[in-house]
């Protein structure tokens, strides 16, 4: 049998090829190289580099059924939808009892059909189960969807001794204490005393003697992302969830927002980019991927045939000085960059915290100064080079070649920054998710909106510029 020192993967110096290999191994070896690494994480990274056909066998190999139950939470929704497709519902029962509730309730979720999620909520035990069905009530991008009902919670009027008590007897349960969470009569939210406070007071001092008030809450509805910046805003490590009345629901862990944050920035991203978060759970089905692509290239194709078009109405301008058409593609590259580059500003802003939508008038006037200044840079420079290196011959005059690409240059991109800044914010404000904006309709509209000034500009000057 192979040797192991007691270290994750990552540095033991296997490499991903070296260690695929060594999990195809003996099934002792496997058993072995697991029982040797501390954290759950570094195995499910582990099991990561083969086959997803393989995964069932490696979990089988995790000798503890809770570490098997905490190697596979840490999976992502795609792995996770991957791995319920190869394992039977009665194989990940024992799993789900050992699990949090909220990790319960996202791998339930997850399950294909109704029936199968009655099934596996029938195998929790009574108590876990009615806080799991809670759970699943909740959207899944909102605060009840991520918060977890396992907590430390006492009565405002428990001694010091009866909380640690009730402490110790939720660690054993392997339950994560970082606060005590004091509610009254009716189980309404009161304070929050920190786990080190228990050590500092006499043991027969009452709970509501040492409580502080919570820094925040949140009501379940709140959505995942306004979570998340609550979380930054305070810098808390758990965050508790109350109802309209205050009554206590549940809390939520750091470990969750992190997750959030993450997911939504991928997101954001994918869409900026013109495709979805679901195209990395069909990551081998072609004609799935196909299907989430081809919607949003539509919107680009409808966008681009409408510049099309438009170049096709301003055909007798062009036929006069062909040459204008050689800077079409600049003037709508620019317009496509700076716009995408104003909006991706405000959806980060927006998406941490640092802006929302009663700046907009801000951020317009900002925008629009900036973009007259990066206008005007571009539009000196692309005039220039148009006077100086582009041979037109004697029907058209060089000079006002210049000036009519040089200033559509600086009021398209003047344009194109301060929509691709309102765009999002409109979109919000109207139920649109806004990274929407910052991909097809930002840089189709301003295609549109950089052609007909060009053209424009264009028009005004024709016969200068032919007659020069």
């Amino acid at each position: 049998m192979k040797s192991f020192e007691s270290l994750p993967p990552q540095s033991a110096g296997m490499g991903s090829d070296d260690l695929s290999a060594m999990l195809m191994d003996d099934d002792d070896t496997v058993k072995t190289f697991f029982h040797l690494i501390r954290h759950p994480a570094d195995i499910k990274e582990a099991i990561l580099t083969v086959n997803a056909e393989e995964w069932p066998r490696l979990l089988g190999l995790i000798e503890e059924v809770d570490r098997q139950a905490e190697v596979i939470s840490l999976l992502d929704e795609g792995d996770r939808e991957t791995l319920l497709k190869l394992i039977p519902p009665e194989k990940l029962t024992p799993l789900l009892r050992e699990m949090e509730t909220d990790d319960a309730a996202d791998w339930i979720g997850d399950l294909p059909t109704q029936e199968l999620q009655q099934k596996a909520l029938a195998g929790l035990e009574q108590s876990d189960r009615e806080d799991v069905a809670g759970l699943l009530l909740w959207p899944e991008d909102s605060a009840g969807g991520i918060m977890q009902v396992e907590r430390a919670q006492v009565s405002q009027m428990s001694t010091l001794s009866e909380t640690i008590a009730k402490v110790r007897q939720l660690v054993d349960d392997d339950l994560e204490i970082l606060s005590i969470w004091v509610v009254d009569a009716e189980e309404r939210l009161v304070g929050v005393i920190p786990v080190v406070d228990l050590l500092m007071h006499k043991g027969q001092t009452l709970a509501q003697d040492i409580m502080v008030p919570p820094v925040a809450t949140v009501k379940p509805l709140e959505d995942q992302e306004a979570v998340a910046q609550i979380f930054r805003k305070y810098d808390l490590i758990s965050l508790p969830v109350v109802d309209e009345n205050q009554k206590f629901l549940g809390r939520i862990m750091v470990d969750d927002v992190v997750d959030v944050i993450t997911d939504e920035a991928n997101e954001d991203a994918l869409r900026m980019a013109g495709t979805s978060a679901e195209e990395l759970l069909y990551r081998s089905q072609v004609l799935s991927v196909a299907k989430i692509r081809l919607p949003w290239l539509a919107i680009n194709l409808m966008g681009s045939l409408v510049s099309a078009f438009m170049i096709y109405l301003f055909e007798p301008v062009i036929e006069k000085a062909i040459v204008i058409a050689a800077f079409v593609p600049v003037i709508t590259a620019m317009c496509g960059n700076v716009g995408t580059q104003s909006a991706t500003i405000f959806l980060r802003g927006m998406a941490t915290g640092r802006l929302d939508v009663t700046d907009i008038p801000e951020i317009f006037s900002r925008e629009l100064r900036i973009g007259a200044i990066m206008g005007l840079a571009c539009g000196l420079l692309v005039g220039a080079f148009a006077y100086i290196f582009f041979p037109v011959g004697d029907s058209v005059d060089p000079a006002y070649l210049g000036v009519i690409v040089g200033l559509s240059m600086i009021a398209a991109m003047t344009v194109s920054a301060a929509l691709g800044a309102i765009a999002p914010a409109g979109m919000k404000q109207v139920g649109i998710d806004p990274a929407v904006a910052a991909g097809p309709f930002v840089t189709t509209v301003n295609d549109i909106i950089g052609i007909c000034i060009y053209m424009g500009t264009a028009i005004y000057f024709l016969d200068a510029l032919t007659h020069g």
